[in-house]
């Protein structure tokens, strides 16, 4: 689509928190992105799943959150995507929404939601009181293949994801493996966390690694009274669904008003306790307003349906990249060089990738020492197939990259002018020097990208 600027593109590669609360189709491009990954599909071979489509939905579900419980594991911490701050970020984002907005709405830059974040000290529960307040953390949403690569982590013996992460897998899975329609399963953001409510049954919530029937969020257990805590002590910025979105801030929703009033009916009935529950308490879930917005449906549906293969929904998707916002994202979130240009792609590599300067950086004065650890690494790619690459913290974090991702690697630490690709070997120049140079597999749309 022509108007989609070049920031929520590069966006689109990070996936970090604070870029979908902006940016707030993104959190569909994950879903969309997900799909599209063979990785994922690959889930309908395994025995665990055999005969899941004869299976009831709420079964079937049951069925996804065994799987998603015993292959991934819950990840929220300060290391593994590094640490930008609150004034470049603000900076940032100013051209799409006030800084007064953001830091008014967002719990990386001052929101605390009610009384219940001030009595935990927010930044002290996260590890960020160690550091000035104007620092705050690149929370980053992990594809499937990036949620696949933990395992290679060190302390890692599984996937592991942030809360959106397991939020947009959930919703991806339940689409492709559960063969639950898109159009039941709504995605909920607020300040600090994410979660699913699907349309099945009573209703089930997605927290995290889990699912939470109408039953269990009110039981008045551990567990329970975790899943209910955004709920009860925050807004919900924003609501993502096949047919668009809503967001707290924006004046605009994509989403369909008659799939919105449904979702926001159907969710009020799950939070009221049934007439045995153990945890009365009623929760009015705090959605965004409806009656202040202007529903803009220009965008083309999805039309994917549970019964599409693989093939018939990639097709639909890329017909769609012209007239739907989200299915024109979704390349850019999975990073398909083959689809989208380079740059949003280069960007994101030079100007958000954090731990791996902070790692190699100390040996940028010596680049054979910094070329020689790169080197190192496996010659492997966490993403599948010719044109899906990593970005640099990833090729760092988890200690593998094809040739080509090892030559943006090494142009985030030491600079450079253009990367050239040919003959099965990536190059990264400064002028006429090269500086280093690796064989790759990755074949991607173009085989020149200029860094500066």
């Amino acid at each position: 689509m022509k108007d989609i600027p070049n920031e929520e593109k590069s966006s689109a590669v990070t996936l970090s928190d604070m870029e979908i609360f902006v940016f707030p189709e993104l959190m569909y491009a994950l879903v969309l992105a997900n799909i599209l990954s063979p990785r994922l599909w690959a889930w309908r071979d395994l025995p665990w799943f055999d005969g899941i489509r004869e299976m009831r939905p709420k079964r079937r579900l049951q069925r996804l959150r065994q799987h998603i419980m015993d292959n991934y594991t819950f990840n929220l911490d300060l290391e593994t995507w590094g640490l930008t701050t609150q004034q470049r970020e603000l900076a940032r984002f100013a051209p799409f929404l006030s800084p007064d907005e953001i830091t008014k709405s967002n719990a990386l830059f001052g929101y605390q939601g009610d009384v219940y974040y001030y009595d935990i000290d927010i930044r002290r529960h996260f590890g960020l009181d160690k550091y000035t307040s104007d620092t705050i953390p690149y929370w980053k949403t992990e594809t499937i293949e990036a949620m696949d690569a933990f395992r290679h982590k060190e302390g890692h013996a599984v996937g592991a994801g942030e809360c959106v992460s397991l939020a947009g897998l959930y919703a991806a899975a339940a689409f492709v493996v559960c063969g639950l329609p898109l159009e039941s399963i709504y995605l909920m953001a607020t300040p600090l966390h994410s979660q699913n409510f699907l349309d099945v049954d009573t209703g089930i919530l997605t927290n995290n690694r889990r699912l939470v029937t109408r039953a269990m969020w009110a039981n008045g257990t551990v567990i329970s009274q975790q899943a209910r805590r955004a709920l009860e002590h925050e807004r919900v910025t924003i609501v993502s669904h096949a047919t668009g979105y809503i967001h707290l801030l924006y004046p605009t929703a994509t989403i369909d008003p008659a799939a919105y009033a449904h979702f926001s009916k159907r969710l009020a009935s799950f939070l009221i306790p049934p007439e045995d529950a153990a945890d009365t308490r009623l929760v009015t879930p705090r959605l965004p307003d409806s009656s202040r917005v202007a529903f803009d449906r220009s965008d083309a549906p999805l039309d994917l349906t549970p019964e599409m293969d693989y093939a018939e929904i990639a097709q639909r998707l890329d017909a769609l990249r012209a007239t739907n916002r989200a299915a024109a994202l979704a390349p850019y979130a999975a990073r398909e060089l083959a689809i989208t240009e380079e740059g949003p792609f280069i960007q994101a590599a030079l100007q958000r990738n954090p731990v791996s300067k902070s790692a190699l950086g100390g040996s940028r004065s010596c680049a054979t020492e910094t070329v020689a650890r790169i080197a190192a690494l496996p010659n492997e790619s966490i993403y599948d197939g010719p044109s899906r690459l990593a970005q640099p913290d990833e090729v760092w974090n988890f200690g593998r990259g094809d040739g080509l991702e090892k030559c943006l690697l090494a142009a985030n630490i030491l600079g450079g002018t253009e990367i050239r690709i040919d003959n099965n070997s990536a190059a990264l120049l400064d002028g006429g020097r090269i500086i280093c140079t690796f064989p790759t597999a990755k074949s991607p749309r173009s085989s020149t990208w200029p860094l500066v």
